[in-house]
């Protein structure tokens, strides 16, 4: 249906929480399964080996984004050689783990000092490269559910692997790798997406007013809660005025679309406008829908409210 709306969450259990949500308004939703397999490829080699290769490309031409790329390197050789000199083989990493510094991270930004604020999102930053470079050199377990990071071993930084996706080094020739020291290292990975799929009903009902609140204690990523939440209530604002066109006496398709071609219409009694660009096989499969509902009838492109 043209009506219905679709969202993703990661687990199955956040899904039927925000299924039973919609049928307590009396809207339906089913929950499907999709796999997802994709790949990214990277450039991968020492820190010190991308160093080079930098110094020598911008030697014979200076070139800003390399650069930028040479300023991170250092800056992640700084941060790993006073990593190491703080720590030892067999610490347990508890002080400095993603969920805690994020944690910190929220309180902080709740207190709302900037210059705090910066730190702590720098200290985010910093803890997960500093993770995640440890355990692509080997050099860290990972245990339990909670989790817990114990370092495993020490590395001179310099000589620790990173890596770069290809569009991040877009203008690196095959010549420039020539004897770098760097490789190409494709990772893959599958995800797992639990898909809601709403029934068109929900564009016609007022009580999911809090429907932001729920989707933002539930694990979804944000901007597909902001994109579900926005496909709401654009279709809300397109199915109130397609009501509004009809009950001013508008009695055919063709003629409703050809009034949505207005530059741009008063969003309910605010003093913002909304426009619409709408095809005439998108605004069929809307009325299709609406009929359905019983919320218009008519038939063979004529429109009458209900």
């Amino acid at each position: 249906m043209t009506l219905e709306e679709k969202i993703t969450f990661y687990s199955r259990e956040n899904a039927a929480e925000f299924q039973k949500y919609l049928k307590e308004k009396d809207c339906s939703a089913r929950i499907s399964v999709e796999h997802l397999f994709s790949g990214t490829p990277y450039f991968e080699g020492t820190i010190a080996a991308f160093a080079t290769l930098i110094d020598t490309i911008i030697a014979k031409e200076e070139d800003s984004e390399l650069s930028e790329i040479k300023a991170d390197l250092l800056s992640r050789e700084k941060t790993l050689t006073e990593f190491f000199a703080e720590h030892k083989v067999g610490d347990v990493l508890t002080d400095a783990t993603p969920s805690q510094l994020l944690a910190q991270l929220e309180t902080i930004e709740a207190n709302g000092n900037e210059d705090i604020q910066k730190t702590a999102t720098e200290k985010f930053v910093n803890s997960l490269m500093i993770l995640g470079t440890l355990e692509d050199n080997e050099l860290l377990n990972v245990a339990g559910e909670t989790p817990e990071y114990t370092l495993t071993g020490i590395k001179d930084p310099k000589e620790m692997r990173v890596m770069y996706a290809y569009t991040d080094l877009a203008g690196i020739t095959p010549e420039d790798l020539d004897g770098s020291g760097i490789t190409s290292h494709i990772r893959t990975s599958s995800t797992t997406g639990y898909v809601i799929t709403t029934g068109p009903e929900i564009m016609l009902t007022s009580g999911i007013d809090d429907l932001g609140d729920v989707l933002e204690h539930l694990d979804v990523d944000d901007d597909e809660a902001g994109r579900f939440v926005d496909a709401i209530f654009f279709k809300q604002a397109l199915i109130a005025k397609i009501h509004e066109l009809i009950v001013g006496g508008i009695t055919t398709e063709d003629a409703l679309l050809k009034a949505f071609d207005a530059p741009a219409f008063p969003l309910g009694d605010t003093t913002d406008v909304i426009s619409f660009d709408l095809t005439a096989d998108y605004l069929s499969g809307v009325l299709n829908d609406l009929r359905k509902q019983g919320f218009i009838k008519g038939r063979d492109g004529k429109i009458k409210s209900c």
